[in-house]
């Protein structure tokens, strides 16, 4: 069974025999999108610099067969990073006998990805030539050293002019993608029926801390941030995909209204092991991957489409569709939802957010205020709790954006996943899972731009409850005492809530272990707290335990 990623009730798509597709290869394996709707595919195929690997075109065939079973239509443009034009080429030729549908390459690199100059060229741009027509010759523009491939493409019916870059920045995402934004301002003037589409691989995470599961309301970097604010881009894949947890570097920004989007989130668990499919397919040996990878395998990232109409006046989106509450911080169960706008109009306008969680549900902030400046997009993160001896179950939220209300399913799973420790704050690169990793090279440190401050603060979960009588503080031992604890309190708790003071005291400036003891005590979280430091309103910590 096809899985498929998007509200029904968002997508009206012609019936295969509607619209029989002009010169296509045999009958469509998919709908054509409808007028005024357009699809698009970002994918880094990873298939130009060794030359090995881009010479055989398995992992091409093995994406346009994926492809074809992900998607609700046929795409009408593929905006790809690390791919030549000998790979565009099989690859048009793969989908136009996986779809029925005749694709072309509109734009693309030669037969190496490596310029006379030292400069890359591995995007491209390949269309549906059933439903697309370039309207202008494509051309590249060069980004920190590497040339990014942009189109100004069109519906066939007209209803719809479609911009397109491919974007590969090479070095800060931030300064890439402003310069990106600026081709696309320079190139392709606002119009009525436009939808704009910035998309690649931009080689970083939304996140500007990197964790196995990214937060919703976590601290964006500046590209995201300045894309989807100041340059009033939506991020489809962020909007509709619910997959915003996901850590990946691929993106598909737009200046449109997104419709439906999707990750290809279901590729790991359709694969044996992504990483041990890797090396045999960089080498161009297909046949020696473990099995299941020579007929599955197509990158070592996952790939996105989005189905995108032209910009409305003002766009809202509430990301994600559904909540769970499987994360727990210490007594409490935990998720987010974003609220976003978007202003297209010349005027700058306000909505209200409000915010109705019934019990044992609880929304934070549960009103609030989006002002949002005249073409620039805004949004509010809203924390959505319940306590952690919630009853599994099924519950909603509902969420008012000024006229507009919705609801948003959420589930109270069995379990729930919690971080082994917490930090009250900290700088980014020095998160407090670097004080529980037993390598005494990496520290944890609290926020010092700017310096939040004391007391701060970092909370053991040992996992159940546990005798303790003791807890030990190795300093950082990299010759800089900064943020050493000097002055110190313990506290302990069984249920995350309520936090007894078992111990408090002064330690020596210097690096070597520090022991806090007394009576023994039933506890699940250890809280070492620090009230006076070295060097400033901040602590630093190499390692540290209970027991």
């Amino acid at each position: 069974m096809r899985k498929t990623f998007f509200a029904a009730a968002a997508l009206t798509l012609v019936p295969l025999g509607a619209v029989p597709a002009a010169g296509a290869t045999r009958d469509p394996a998919l709908p054509r999108t409808e007028p005024g709707q357009v699809l698009v595919v970002q994918a880094n195929l990873q298939d130009s610099v060794r030359p090995a690997d881009a010479a055989d075109t398995t992992d091409l065939e093995n994406f346009a067969r994926r492809l074809v079973s992900k998607v609700p239509a046929a795409p009408d443009a593929l905006v790809l990073n690390e791919v030549l034009g000998k790979g565009a080429e099989r690859l048009a030729s793969y989908l136009r006998r996986a779809t029925g549908y005749r694709y072309s390459v509109a734009l693309a690199g030669g037969r190496s990805a490596f310029q006379a100059d030292g400069s890359v060229r591995e995007t491209a741009v390949l269309l549906n030539s059933d439903t697309m027509t370039a309207a202008a010759p494509g051309a590249y523009e060069r980004v920190q050293d590497e040339d990014q491939a942009f189109l100004s493409a069109a519906k066939l019916d007209g209803s719809l002019q479609v911009p397109l870059v491919a974007a590969h920045p090479g070095g800060d995402p931030a300064t890439g993608a402003a310069q990106l934004a600026a081709l696309v301002d320079a190139k392709f003037p606002k119009a009525d029926n436009q939808v704009t589409v910035l998309a690649g691989d931009f080689r970083a995470g939304r996140c500007a801390v990197l964790t196995e599961d990214q937060a919703i309301g976590c601290a964006p970097q500046a590209f995201w941030a300045n894309l989807t604010g100041a340059k009033a881009y939506s991020d489809a894949l962020f909007d509709k995909a619910d997959a915003q947890s996901r850590n990946h570097s691929g993106y598909l920004f737009t200046r449109g209204q997104t419709l439906a989007a999707g990750l290809d989130t279901a590729y790991d668990a359709d694969l044996p092991d992504r990483a041990a499919c890797k090396p045999a397919f960089d080498q161009g040996r297909p046949r020696n991957a473990p099995e299941g990878c020579g007929d599955g395998y197509y990158a070592d990232v996952p790939f996105g489409w989005a189905l995108l109409g032209k910009s409305q006046p003002v766009q809202q989106s509430i990301a994600p569709s559904r909540l769970a509450l499987d994360h727990c911080e210490l007594a409490s169960r935990v998720a987010q939802v974003s609220v976003r706008i978007v202003n297209n109009t010349d005027e700058p306008l306000s909505r209200p957010v409000t915010v109705t969680a019934d019990a044992p549900l609880t929304a934070t902030p549960a009103a609030a205020n989006l002002d949002v400046p005249a073409h620039q997009g805004a949004g509010v993160i809203v924390k959505v709790t319940a306590p952690r001896d919630t009853p599994p179950g099924e519950h909603r939220i509902a969420i008012k954006v000024g006229e507009e209300s919705s609801e948003v399913p959420v589930t109270v799973t069995e379990t729930c996943t919690e971080p082994k420790v917490y930090a009250s704050s900290f700088h980014a690169g020095y998160e407090p899972e670097r004080a529980v990793d037993g390598d005494i090279a990496t520290f944890w440190h609290s926020e010092y731009s700017p310096p939040h401050p004391l007391p701060q603060s970092l909370t053991l979960n040992l996992g159940a409850t546990k005798q303790v009588s003791k807890v030990d503080y190795q300093p950082r031992f990299d010759g800089n005492l900064n943020g050493t604890i000097l002055d110190y309190r313990v506290s302990v708790s069984t249920d995350g809530e309520t936090f007894t003071q078992v111990a408090a005291g002064t330690w020596a400036l210097d690096a070597r272990l520090k022991t806090a003891t007394f009576p023994a005590v039933d506890a699940r979280y250890v809280r070492l707290e620090g009230t006076k430091a070295s060097g400033g309103s901040y602590l630093s910590a190499a390692e540290v335990s209970a027991g």
